[in-house]
């Protein structure tokens, strides 16, 4: 399963096609509904690390 940490690490080159591979095998849905997971009920690093992640996919930040 793909961490917040391994987003983060991916160039942003790669993102649209990450996100495109994602949507093909399905499991760009799970990969975010994880995410948001994280960012509503982990811990403050968690949540950083989730917040920067959806970012770092093209989603934006809600307060």
């Amino acid at each position: 399963m793909l961490r917040s940490e391994d987003i983060l690490s991916m160039d942003r080159d790669h993102v649209a096609a990450f996100i495109k591979e994602q949507t093909s095998a399905k499991t760009l849905s799970v990969l975010v509904r994880r995410l948001n997971e994280e960012l509503l009920e982990g811990d403050e690093t968690v949540r950083q690390i989730a917040s920067r992640a959806l970012q770092h996919l093209g989603f934006p930040e809600y307060a």
